[in-house]
Order: structure tokens, then sequence, then C-alpha cells
């Protein structure tokens, strides 16, 4: 079967979904609206606050109440015993008890004071006052109230921020909306424009939590930190997960070196499984995302072949909440025993059609430490060059075969360019002093430290570029919201980039006063040009370009190659690839089409009961390919893969919920019960050839050996979910939910243990400023706790054996085990059991805020491999075993240090801190290799290293080669002054327990300044490029002893005797390269991650270019590097995102981004 065929097969399926979601979106669109029926409210209520009472007749009708909360909570409490009466009339009844005054404007109403006291009129001739409503940002407030202080005149702004009543010149307005300062200004002919400030903190915050309700975070039992859309945008990047660095306490960002198509690794409150994915789940307007990575560095090299997340266009994003705590996850089930991220989309408003355009640009430039890297000697071995050391061949030769010494030049001319070819890699050759000599390619050339500016010379400008355009409106019945963006980056790499397109349509109505329906699809396209190669020296330019010797200009090797049509290599060693043959002969790409998308019905029996049934799918279309070339030095033949992935999963889901309170609504209950089944696939086929018949033509039908391969699996899981809230007098919460899975990954016949776990959770909120009367400093005072269980099972196909043709005797195909691990029919899922425990505090009047979190968790029965007898023919068997334990805290801390009329200074500091502990691996093993590094193998004369579990120990320790030392801790040196081995041992830990992030944003009227300070304190690194650079003579650490030799300092091997041995240079940093130690290091770094400076233009500028508002900000990421201890490479330049972390080799080197943002609104 060829790869067309394949992809007309996938497209069956494929295509049509996509325009199901289109067609679903679209038909949720009545065709005609009718007025919102409010001839028939019941309200019964006794001594409730008027807040109450506005939720009540907002969930009946579609209105909207807006005031300011210091007006209403000055209000008595209400009764009413109203039944099947209009709108009007139960607006009078609240009237005439709370002396509140409505007036109403579409579908909002305003709620004011009525004047105690009709002043007389004032003097002056009543005129017509306009102006506008903005926030900080320059945004229209849409529905702030604009009152005459001290009459009952007042009006609200309308969707573009405008207003317009009659007053007096010189009376006052008071301008007022929810969750912003109120503000006074005086009347006046010209057009006010009127800008509101944000409030300090906002207690009545709404956030969104698991299954995407919406709840007061104040009612919340656990902690839950969101993320506003805007502050992902300030300043853009290409994978949306990494945007979260630094901006939420207890979650840990990591991404490898692998430029702007990489993926991203994000862990919250710590490791949880040692073998499993410790990764949360992401969850987009209620439906769950796949996450798949396609493709890693390993120990043998590899690229990054992106994850789920990246696809995800970060223009679309209203909000990301991330929960941490296992209660917080709980509903989620197994999927979530990591955590989740809630992803909110953008949607449409009542209101006119809005349109707004965003254009971001920045360019990347490479931060490497050029000074980390030795430029005072050349290409060579011993301190001698290329043409020294042919001559002392020749003098060999000559004197081996009796030939006259005037035959020596002509032998060192024979000898000289197949050395300078070998040795280049080599940089312990002589000082460069600008002679000629002969270089790798048979060319003298002065030696001088040509090669200085190799990777500015060979890298490019990185540049992204990202367009998007979003038109948006509604009436109270439909509203909807269309946007597509397209992005472009151009990596570091030469020839390397990614194109990317987003689709996105949401539509939200109410058919009538009980259905309700929302539907949205997201489409995206994405196509990949030459991921970068990383991690081992075939196939990686970035590792060339740090073998190449001080004397080599890598703009030399930009012909590619030579006169054979063969690879034109820098060195003797095929391993050393050229870089611009890499860049331009090699080739891989890939595509991507991706739809996500859901439709949602909700039906309102009644103003307390519903049900709600949701379907969404992720559908994700994936083809591949990768071409060694003909000529390449590794693999002169070349080679081809095609690949084709068909993956995702549906969902559908069902819930039934009442919503309501009781006894005079000292208490209320919201409560519901629910249905989810899920299904994932995965299916991919794979073809492969070797050895070009006709160099040049790369097609499967023109090689040698053609392979194929195929396969697929699938599972689901069925799931059973609840949920009681319980609240007495708004200050008390109590929370329980509930959720049973079964998994077919656990189902099998003749199987013993269930194949099924119920997760439970119970939490409680007590605001204690509710309760007791508290200093008047004291603004707001909670205090929470929670617990909860969660677990995760193994992938399909796991309890019994799976079988694979992939090999032929006699051109049959012959069948074998597709796994080495033994099936065991008793795997049962694992368990993760958690609690928290914290509190939130705000003082003088919400100018300071503290939200406290202490937490514990703990899994157990975690589903590792434990060893059995190679006879067996297994590597080992898969059972319930591990136990992993965290524990740690999470503290934010946020402060308006300066507020005025103009200027407003915002700030805040999350930090974190966590504890792991592996507690159990299996009964038989307590340590097992998680990771092995590349150096020390095959080969590679440096120290090995390995990422290991160990009982007793933080989770992913750093194993390696260590030096041999004495009781005094002193190194010891052998009888030729080396430095000795000590064995492996633990060397570091590949986990940083601290994490800081300190952001600090500036307003002074129209401009804004904004930063964020990112931190990693106490992880460590083993840097293989660092340990190859010691090898290889590159490092600025083996510079001394070149002339003399150097003297290792510490004892000789009796481990008494100070060593006084004079080793030569060359074999020492060699040996000490072998030594794995040398080679870990802090990896803790101090970063100013983002920068922006932005300036909105003022209204009665916007508004002659026939705009609503226009911002401009320059932007940066990763401008400065406050502190790290690394040496060479950048402490964050992780290999993969692998559980395995606390290795780098031969990564990307890191960027710093500068750039401009404009947002225009019409």
């Amino acid at each position: 079967m060829n790869i067309n065929s394949i992809l007309r097969k996938e497209s069956f399926y494929f295509y049509p979904f996509l325009t199901f979601l289109l067609l679903v979106c679209l038909s949720v669109v009545p065709v005609k609206t009718y007025a919102q029926n409010e001839s028939s409210l019941t309200l019964q209520v006794k001594n409730q606050k008027i807040e109450q009472v506005f939720t009540q007749i907002t969930r009946q009708t579609q209105v909207k109440f807006f005031y300011d909360h210091e007006t209403v909570r000055q209000v008595p409490e209400v009764t009413l015993n109203l039944n099947k009466v209009s709108l009007k009339e139960v607006l009078d009844a609240i009237g005439q008890q709370t002396k509140l005054r409505f007036e109403r404007k579409g579908n909002t109403i305003l709620v004011s004071s009525q004047a105690e006291k009709k002043q007389a009129n004032p003097k002056g001739k009543p005129v017509q006052i306009n102006g506008k409503v903005t926030d900080s940002n320059g945004e229209p407030v849409i529905g702030a109230s604009i009152q005459v202080k001290g009459t009952s005149t007042g009006t609200i702004t309308d969707m573009d921020g405008n207003f317009s009543l009659t007053a007096v010149e010189g009376q006052l307005l008071n301008v007022t909306y929810i969750g912003y300062q109120s503000v006074l200004v005086k009347a006046e002919r010209r057009p006010l424009d009127i800008v509101l400030v944000e409030n300090d903190v906002a207690i009545d915050e709404v956030v969104v939590t698991a299954l995407g309700i919406r709840k007061e975070k104040k009612a919340l039992a656990y902690s839950v930190t969101e993320v506003k859309g805007d502050d992902m945008n300030r300043v853009k990047v290409a994978n949306l997960a990494t945007g979260l660095a630094g901006k939420v306490a207890g979650v840990n960002v990591s991404k490898p070196a692998s430029g702007v198509m990489g993926s991203s690794r994000i862990i919250i409150r710590g490791n949880g499984s040692l073998n499993g994915s410790n990764q949360p789940l992401y969850v987009i307007d209620g439906i769950p995302m796949d996450n798949t990575n396609y493709g890693q560095t390993g120990m043998w090299g590899g690229s990054d072949g992106g994850d789920g997340i990246s696809s995800i266009n970060s223009e679309d994003i209203e909000s990301m909440s991330v929960l941490k705590g296992g209660t917080a996850a709980a509903l989620y089930g197994s999927r979530a025993s990591n955590g989740a991220i809630v992803i909110t989309t953008k949607r449409g408003s009542v209101g006119k059609v809005n349109v707004e355009y965003n254009l971001s640009y920045t360019n990347e430039h490479i931060v490497f430490k050029n000074d980390d890297l030795q430029w005072e000697y050349g290409a060579g071995s011993t301190g001698a060059n290329a043409e020294q050391m042919a001559y002392g061949v020749a003098m060999q030769q000559a004197a081996q075969m009796g030939l006259p010494e005037s035959m020596i030049p002509m032998l060192v001319d024979r000898i000289a360019p197949m050395l300078a070819s070998q040795i280049n890699m080599l940089s312990f050759g002589g000082k460069l002093d600008g002679k000629d000599v002969m270089q790798f390619d048979g060319v003298r050339r002065p030696y001088v430290a040509s090669g200085k500016d190799n990777f500015k010379n060979f890298y490019e400008n990185a540049w992204a570029l990202t367009n998007n355009v979003a038109v948006s409106g509604g009436t109270e019945k439909v509203q909807f919201r269309v946007a597509a963006g397209d992005q472009r980056f151009h990596d570091l790499m030469p020839n390397s980039k990614l194109e990317r397109n987003n689709i996105t349509l949401s539509v939200q109505s109410k058919l009538d006063d009980h259905l309700t329906i929302k539907s949205n699809v997201m489409y995206v396209r994405e196509r990949a040009k030459n991921r970068p190669g990383l991690g081992d020296l075939t196939s990686n330019a970035n590792a060339t370009l740090f073998m190449l010797s001080p004397n080599t200009d890598v703009r030399l090797l930009e012909k590619r190659v030579d006169d054979n049509g063969m690879e034109f290599l820098p060195t003797g060693q095929t391993y050393i690839g050229n870089p611009y043959f890499i860049a331009y002969n090699h080739s891989n790409k890939d595509s991507k089409d991706r739809v996500i998308g859901s439709i949602e019905a909700q039906y309102n029996f009644t103003p307390n009961w519903y049900v709600r049934g949701k379907f969404g799918g992720d559908m994700i279309n994936r083809r591949s390919e990768s071409v060694t070339p003909y000529g390449t030095a590794v693999d002169t033949d070349g080679a081809m893969t095609n690949s084709s992935i068909y993956n995702g999963e549906f969902n559908a889901e069902a819930i039934a919920g009442y919503t309501g309170t009781f006894r005079d609504n000292l208490f209320s209950v919201d409560a519901f019960l629910g249905w989810n089944t899920m299904g994932t696939w995965y299916n991919q086929t794979t073809a492969s050839s070797e050895g070009f018949i006709q160099p040049g033509f790369y097609a499967m039908g023109n090689s040698t050996v053609t392979t194929g391969s195929s396969s697929r699996s699938e599972s689901y899981i069925n799931s059973l979910f609840g949920q009681l809230e319980l609240s007495y007098r708004s200050m008390l919460y109590l929370t329980f939910t509930g959720r049973n899975d079964w998994f077919s990954a656990l189902s099998y016949k003749g199987k013993n243990s269930a194949n099924h776990i119920f997760y439970p959770s119970v939490g409680a909120g007590f605001i204690i400023s509710e309760a007791v009367k508290l200093p008047e400093w004291v603004s707001f005072l909670k205090m929470r706790g929670s617990w909860a269980q969660s677990g995760g099972a193994v992938g399909p196909y796991n309890l019994g054996l799976t079988y694979a043709f992939n090999q032929k005797i006699h051109g049959q195909p012959i069948g074998s085990i597709s796994s080495s691990i033994v099936p065991n029919l008793d795997l049962k899922p694992l368990t993760s059991s958690a609690y928290e425990i914290g509190f939130d505090a705000r003082f003088l009047n919400n100018r300071i805020g503290v939200d406290f979190t202490y937490y514990v968790r703990s899994t157990k029965d975690d589903i590792v491999d434990a060893g059995v007898s190679y006879a067996s023919g297994y590597k080992g068997v898969r059972i319930n075993a591990g136990k992993v334990r965290n524990h740690g805290v999470e503290l934010l801390l946020t402060a308006v240090p300066v507020k005025t009329k103009d200027f407003t200074w915002n700030t805040s500091l999350n930090f974190s801190y966590n504890k792991s502990e592996v507690k159990k691996i299996t009964d038989e093993i307590d340590e097992f290799i998680l990771e092995t590094a590349r150096t020390g193998h095959d080969g590679d004369n440096c120290g090995p290293a390995f990422i290991y579990h160990e009982v007793g120990e933080p989770y992913g320790i750093i194993k390696g080669e260590s030096y041999k030392r004495n009781e005094n801790g002193e190194i010891m040196y052998d009888a030729n002054g080396l430095p000795m081995k000590g064995g492996i041992k633990k060397l570091g830990e590949s986990v940083a327990p601290y994490t800081l992030g300190f952001s600090n944003g500036f307003n002074y009227k129209g401009f804004s300044l904004n930063f964020l300070i990112d931190a990693k304190i106490g992880g460590d690194i083993y840097s293989m490029t660092n340990a190859h650079m010691y090898s290889f003579g590159r490092h600025v650490g083996t510079l001394p002893g070149r002339e003399g030799g150097i003297i290792g300092q510490g004892v000789k091997a009796d481990g008494r005797t100070p060593n006084d041995v004079k080793a030569e240079a060359m074999k020492y940093y060699m040996a000490m390269a072998g030594i794995t130690e040398e080679f870990v290091y802090d990896a803790s770094f101090v970063k100013l991650r983002e920068l922006s400076f932005g300036y909105t233009f003022p209204q009665k500028w916007v508004k002659k270019l026939g705009m609503s508002s226009l911002s401009l900000a320059v932007v940066g990421r990763n401008l400065w590097n406050i502190y790290d201890k690394v040496p060479l490479v950048d402490p964050e330049a992780m290999l993969n995102i692998g559980n395995g972390q606390g290795f780098e080799s031969y990564g990307m080197p890191a960027t710093r981004s500068i750039g401009f943002n404009l947002n225009v609104k019409f």
C-alpha cells in the first residue's frame, strides 16, 4: 500500500468530520430571533443578599446586571414571594425594598442608588455631554454606569464604550463598573475620555474549573491559578505551553534545545510516576485534547517532532486555568492524575460586529558563550600542527625506507593534507601564530582563529511573523466569533522553517427560554521543513560547529560536496558531518492537519434543574518524509522513510444537575451527576528504503531494499462522576466529588484484578472575614483544605502478547512477539493521593494579597518493570509496585505599591518548593536506569552518565563516573599524573526543587511597561557538550598547561602524598573528559524572561482613522541571563521532554528575541 492510498483512506474520515463540525456551528444560528420571554418569573426568597437575587434573575432571563459592589452592599436583604410575574414587576418590588434604581438598555440593567434628596436645579443650561470610557489598555468598557452625582440622571456605555447624557457643565459625573475603581469627572462640552483602572484584587473573581464550570474563586477548596490570554499574548512564543514559564506557582516548565518547532514539558507539583507520563491533561473548551509528541531526541540523536499543545494559537485564548491539586482535577479522572490545564477560547458577545487585527514580529539572535571556547591553539595533537606532525612522520618513513633528507619535504607535502583532515576536530595543536600551515582541505592558510565567528556565520537570524484577524459580535439570541491566524517561523538552522494556519469558529445560541447550544470548531494546518537533528554527532550541524578547530572557518564548507559528489567533510571522521550538507542536502518534512471541535446543548427545565450534553473530538492526520541523501558520509547509498499517522480521540458526555437555596437562603446547593465515554486511536504506516539506485532521485522505487510496517491501537474509558457542593451563608463551602473509570486497557479475558478505580475528593473553604469582624486593614481572609485520589492506567495491549511481522526468510514473513516485557493479567491502575491546605488573605483595601498552599502528593502501585531471568527471553515483567512522594509549598504575593490617577504599579511574586522522594520501586530492586547518555558508549571516550531512580533519593538523580578521592575528599592521580576514576556515583539531581516568578506592570496614561523574571534553583545538568570540548581541546578550561604540562591538584595513588607529577596537557584533559563528575553543573538560573513597552493611542487620534482602538508595543524575550553557572551552553538546554531530565548534548543555541506587537480594533 503506497502513501497516497493511505492518505486517501484517512481523509475519508478526517475531512467529513471537519465538514460536520462546521455545519453544526452554523446550524445553531436561528433563522429568526424572538424577544426574550420575561413575563413569567418566579422568585421566592427570604432575607437574601441582593447579588444572589440578581443571579437568580439572570438564570431565568438573559439580562445582566451592572452595579458597583459598594452600592449594593449597603442595601438591606430582600424578601420576595413572586410567582409568574414580569421582570418589571420584580424590579419594582426590589426597588421598593432597597431604594435601588434600575435602567435598562438592551440586555443590560444598570443598577444605581436613588437620590436621598433631590437637589435644587443647578445653575446653567443643560447641554449634551458625550464621552467614551476605556480601560488602562485602551479597550472600551461596555455597560459602565455614568450618573450625574446627586440626581437620578444617568446612563450606561454602549458596545464601543461611548455614552451621551444631559447635564449642566461643571456637574460631577460618577463613573462606575464592576471590577474597576469609580471615578468622578466634571461635565464639559468637549468629548470626555475617561479611563477606568482595575481594582487591585477582585475578591469575587470567577475562574474556570474542571468540566469548564465557572465558579467564584472564593468558593473553591483548592488552589487554581488562571492566566489571562492577554498575559500570554503580551510576548508571544511558538509553543503556547512555554509561555506559562514563571507565571504560575508550582508549575515547572521546560523546553528542549530544539528550536522554534520543539515540544514542551510541564510538571505540576512534581513527578508522580516513575515510568509513565507526568504531564498534565490539556482541555480546550471542555474537550480533552491530544498532546502526542511525534518524536524526540534520544541517546543516539533524533529530532523533536513537536507536540499537541504547540498547535494552539495563543490569540484564540481567553484564559488558561491551571488545576494543580488532585481535588481540582478529580472530575477528569485518571487522565488528570498529574493536574489539568483548562483552556477557554474567545467567544463573541452581544453587540455590533467587531473586527480585531493583530500583527506580531520578532527577530531572534543566538546567545552563545563564545568566551568559553579557546581561541589560542589550533588543530593538531600534543602541541603540533598538521605540518609539524607530518614532518615527524616523514622523518620516520625516510629512515625506514633509507631515503635521503632531501625527500622529506616531498613526503611532508603528501602526508600533511591527510593528517590535517584527520586531526581537524582535535585542537591540541600549536599556538596560533599566523604562519601558513596545511589546513583540512589541503590548502595552506594562515594559522589564525579564523573560526571565531563560526556560529554567527552559519546560523541565520530566526524570525517569527504572526497575523491574526477576528470578527465577532451577536444579538441577545446568538453570539459568534470567527478568526484566522497565520504564523510563520524561520529557525536559526538554515533551510528550516514552520508554517501554521489556524481557523476557529464558535457560535452560541439561545433557541428559547430553556435551550442553549454552543458549538466550536478549530482547524490547524502545519507544514514543517527540516527540523534540526540533535543529540548525537551524526546529522547534527550544531555539533560540527563545536568540533571545528579554532583555525577552521565554517564557510569553507559551503560547497557541501567534493569532486566525486560525496559529502565534503571537515575532518577525517565520517560521523562529524558538513553542516551545510546537513542543512541543505538532508531533508525532513512533515505536515499536520488537525480538527478540534465540540457541540454542547443545555436544557433548563426550571431555574434550578438542568441537563447538558456534549460531544467533541480531536483528530490529527500527520505525514512525514525524511531523506538521507546519496553521498552522505555515514551512509553513502542513502535512505528514505515515509510515515503516516492518524490519531485522535472523541468524548461524549451527559450531565444532569441542580442548583438552588434552602432555609431562607442560609444554605445553597450545587449538584450534578454525569457520564462520559472516551475513545482514542493511533494508526501508523511506515515505508522505508535503503540504497538509492540513481543518485539524486529520492523515491521508494529507486532503492535496492524497501520495507514497510503498520501498527494500530485503540482504547476506551467509560466513566461515571458527580459533584455535591454545599455552602452556608456564602462563607462556608463543602465540596464532594467522585468518579469511577472503567479501562479497556485493563480488561482482558481471564484477568483477575479489577479493571476500574474510584476517585473520591472532599474539600472545604471557610471565609473568616465573612464570619468574624476583623481589623479594617484585613479585607479578606479564607482558609481552605482538600483531599483527593486519582489514578492512571497503562496504555493498550499490556495485558496480553501482541505479534508483529517484521522479518523475512526466503521471501516469507516471520512472526515475532512485539514486546520484551512479560504481560501481567493482574495489573491495576496506579493510585495517587493528594491533600492540600492553604489560605488566601487580602489587606489594605485589597492592595496586598497573600495566597499560600502546602500540599502532599503520594503515588502507590505505580506501574514499573521488574527484572526477570534472561533465559526467559524477556527483559522484565510489568507490575504494580512503585511509590513516589512529593510535598511542597506554593506562595503567591500580589501588591499595588503605587496607584494614582495617572500611574499604577502592580507587582506579583510566585514561589514554589517541591521535595520528591522515590519510596519504592519493586520488592526485588531499589534502583533502575531511566535514561542513558551518549557519552562513554560506542567508542566515545567521555564519561558515562545515567538518570537513575533510586529508593530514598529524589526523583531522577544523575549518576556517572566520579573522581577517586581520599578520605579528605582530595582527587587522586596515577603514576602518569592523570586523575583516577572512582566508579559510578550520585553526582546531582535533575529536577530543580525551587521555582520563582517575579512580574511587574507599570501604567502611565497610555504607556505600559511590563517585565517578568523567571528562575529555577537547585537542579543539576550533565553537559555532554562541555565534556567533548575538553576531550577535543576546544574548551577554554583546557588552556592551562599547554606549553609545559599540568600538575593536578590532589594526591598520588597512595592517598597521602601530594601530587607532583606533570602530565601532558592533551592526555590530562582527555582523561578528565572521561570523568562525568567534572561536567555536572548547577543548572540554577535567573532570567529576564519577558519585557514589553507599549503605548495605547488616544481615542481622539484613533477615531480619525476609523478605528476603535490602536496599540503598539516593543517586546523582548530571554533578554538577559541574570544568573547562571553552566559554561558554554544554556542551563535550560535539556535533551528531550521525557522523565529522564538532566542531560544536555549539542542542542540548538539559546536565543534572544526582540520585536513588536500591533493591535487594531474596528
